[in-house]
């Protein structure tokens, strides 16, 4: 079985994007700009910088990225200070997994602030670490918080198991060498043989995660 499960955090494991969505429309529009959904989805799985670079862009400069950043830090860090929203079967696979002594990690290109948030919001949660933008130098699309999160682990990164849903999330976790299963969230991703879709957590079963490790093992054997 796979040494460790490595998760992403917005639109994967939690259902925030429809609060990024409001969250960045609401300071568009009080910034006099209509905040489209084109301009979502070119932001979509971040990291906030990016997004917020965009965004002092679209203002035409107005306002920086440093204080937009700021902005929307402290707008998410209220709306996830309440109880989470968890997308369907998350916790539950979460749960199965920690029974099955699975170590396993959130890895975030959002702020630590919004993350630690995001975890005592939870009421249930079984990541043995979390790994947030600006704990390490490069966040996604770089492999950096992915290989970091191994390593805290102590786990080697090629048997590891990671889900993400974002294309920067997937370059980030295709890059690091693990083995990828891709939830796809309002963008659609192809296939390749050591990258896996599903639909969500609710469609996952023993014996997916078993085909995901013989494929793993059987690709590491070719490569090596």
């Amino acid at each position: 079985m796979f040494e460790a499960v490595l998760f992403d955090m917005d639109g994967l494991f939690i259902d925030s994007e429809p609060d990024w969505h409001a969250a960045e429309s609401a300071m568009m529009r009080s910034n006099g700009y209509d905040w489209t959904p084109e301009d979502q989805l070119k932001c979509l799985g971040g990291p906030l910088p990016r997004v917020t670079q965009y965004m002092s862009e679209c203002l035409q400069g107005s306002k920086s990225a440093e204080q937009l950043a700021q902005s929307i830090v402290e707008e998410m860090k209220k709306r996830m200070s309440g109880k989470v929203a968890l997308m369907p079967g998350a916790i539950e696979f979460s749960r199965y997994l920690n029974q099955a002594a699975i170590p396993q990690a959130l890895v975030s290109a959002s702020p630590r602030e919004i993350v630690d948030a995001v975890l005592l919001g939870m009421d249930e949660k079984y990541f043995a670490i979390s790994v947030a933008a600006g704990d390490i130098a490069r966040t996604k699309p770089f492999p950096d918080p992915y290989l970091h999160a191994a390593k805290l682990l102590e786990v080697d990164i090629e048997k590891c198991l990671i889900f993400e849903d974002s294309p920067t999330g997937l370059t980030a976790a295709r890059a690091s060498g693990a083995f990828v299963v891709g939830i796809p969230h309002l963008v659609d991703v192809p296939e390749e043989p050591r990258l896996k879709i599903v639909k969500s957590f609710l469609d996952i079963q023993r014996s997916h995660l078993d085909g995901w490790y013989s494929i793993n093992q059987g690709e590491l054997g070719r490569l090596s």
